[in-house]
């Protein structure tokens, strides 16, 4: 078996039966700068094409909020190989043999998403990354509300204020309590690289609507947790980018009152479904996502997120 690194668009382009959209979006990312033809490798034998791979620099989430986390991340840009045919040595030789091939002067993290919706053949993709090094850093479930047409009703407990209303200060401020003991792997490592204040600069970077973004709060006007709902990738589709109780109100079933607030903000704003993901060690929030209608196994929606120290 032989790697080489890709000389051309045209040396890229296509596996074997396969359509080519992947080949054009990484020539359309060689001329943006987020990667480049030596950052793209083509594992061959005899002639016949096994398998290529590219990699792909983005810029870090707000690297000032994160301490020593450099300020771009490298992250395997899909792979493909010929399935059907395909052995573990071969998949070894296209990922880690280029991984070392790459120029010192990238970062010395590389990540990989997997997605069972997107990504054929996972369980031999995850052998594969395990093989040559890669350590699982989280992995989380999809879960999927669909309108039925029923005006979702939510509970009295809470008065629910926007974040138009509320000012980011104070909505900051609960989003940065709520992180403490998160059970998301994601959160809690990027919390505590950054520490309360800094984390909550770090998420409220992600504000979209913010008559969606609602901060729950008692009658004396206490705050108890928020919600975030946001547009996805697909039309009619919203997904719940953030939720969490205050530390001091965990127990109470809150996460509920919350849940079916942001459901029901989508729903008034005409999204017909909300494709969400949660961290499948987050016990407590994968029940509460059931218990409210947000069902796991609706689609093959699955995310492994895989990293690897070079």
């Amino acid at each position: 078996m032989n790697l080489r690194t890709v000389r051309s668009v045209e040396d890229f382009a296509g596996m074997p039966g396969d359509s080519d959209d992947y080949g054009q979006t990484v020539a359309g990312m060689w001329e943006s700068g987020e990667s480049r033809p030596e950052w793209s490798f083509i594992l061959e034998d005899g002639g016949e094409r096994l398998g290529r791979i590219a990699y792909r620099v983005e810029d870090t989430c707000r690297p000032e909020f994160l301490g020593d986390l450099p300020p771009r991340e490298l992250y395997v840009y899909g792979w493909e190989m010929s399935w059907n045919d395909v052995i573990p040595e071969a998949g070894r030789v296209l990922v880690g043999e280029s991984i070392r091939r790459l120029p010192d002067t990238l970062p010395e993290l590389v990540q990989v998403r997997l997605n069972a919706e997107f990504h054929s053949h996972i369980p031999t993709r995850l052998e594969i990354m395990e093989a040559v090094g890669f350590e699982l850093f989280q992995e989380k479930q999809g879960v999927l509300w669909e309108d039925d047409g029923v005006p979702v009703q939510v509970p009295d407990r809470l008065r629910f204020r926007p974040l138009t209303e509320v000012g980011t200060d104070a909505f900051g401020k609960t989003l940065g309590s709520v992180g403490r003991g998160t059970l998301d792997r994601n959160d809690r490592y990027y919390y505590g690289l950054a520490g309360e204040g800094n984390w909550s600069n770090v998420f409220m970077s992600f504000v979209e609507d913010e008559d969606m973004w609602l901060l729950g709060v008692l009658e004396d006007g206490t705050p108890v947790g928020f919600v975030a709902v946001s547009a996805f990738m697909e039309p009619d589709t919203a997904t719940v980018t953030f939720i969490g109780v205050h530390p001091d109100h965990r127990g109470h079933g809150y996460v509920d009152d919350l849940l079916l607030a942001g459901t029901a903000a989508a729903q008034r704003r005409g999204f017909r479904s909300i494709l969400s993901d949660v961290d499948t060690l987050n016990a407590p929030m994968l029940a509460a996502m059931e218990r409210n209608g947000h069902v796991a196994g609706r689609r093959p929606w699955h995310v492994w997120h895989y990293r690897m120290a070079r």
